[in-house]
């Protein structure tokens, strides 16, 4: 009797040391699969030395970007002129009435003034200009008649826009005239237009 009963224990003594050792391996491997779930302050943000650095400008070159503006004459005594910019700063100035300086001048602008013409013009809302704002346009609204026009082609990189703007035309943007100054001031058009002051 004795005996038996110490054989029942022994056999389940075995059994549950057996599910003890089997189960063990289990929960190692589910604890070695189960993901780290990282807090806040266990990430560490990038360093400057492993961050993408920011893209340098473009080259300019003279064949894949140029500017140029005609402004027409009004009635009255308004300047009329053509002037241009090159990708390399050359600047081409031709006056036809009421400027300073009648006939082709030329001058250049640093490679500086190009490069900061050029993402003017990418950039809005200057970008976003293109086509006639003349009176046969809706956009025009109503217009004033005799008033001056500026005809701007801009050239970059293989595309190209053209933009007239009929300066009597009552709804036109406003950044139309600001992109015909901004042309004007790159090139420095103003020494050939206005007389100089005494």
């Amino acid at each position: 009797m004795r005996s038996s009963l110490r054989s029942v224990i022994l056999g389940l003594a075995c059994v549950l040391l057996c599910s003890e050792v089997t189960a063990a391996p289990q929960t190692t491997a589910s604890a070695r699969a189960a993901p780290k779930h990282f807090t806040a302050a266990e990430v560490t943000p990038p360093t400057a030395a492993t961050q993408i650095p920011a893209r340098p400008d473009e080259d300019v070159s003279a064949t894949d970007f140029r500017v140029a503006l005609r402004r027409s004459g009004c009635f009255g005594r308004c300047p009329s002129y053509r002037v241009s910019v090159d990708g390399d700063g050359t600047v081409r100035f031709v006056g036809e009435r009421f400027t300073a300086a009648v006939g082709e001048q030329n001058g250049r602008i640093a490679s500086a003034a190009v490069m900061q013409l050029r993402a003017e013009l990418r950039s809005a809302p200057f970008s976003l200009l293109d086509g006639r704002y003349t009176p046969s346009d809706p956009r025009c609204g109503s217009a004033a008649t005799d008033m001056a026009s500026v005809d701007i082609t801009i050239i970059d990189r293989g595309s190209q826009r053209h933009i007239t703007h009929d300066l009597g035309c009552a709804n036109a943007p406003a950044a139309l005239r600001a992109l015909a100054q901004a042309i004007d001031d790159a090139t420095g058009s103003a020494r050939w237009v206005k007389p100089p002051t005494e």
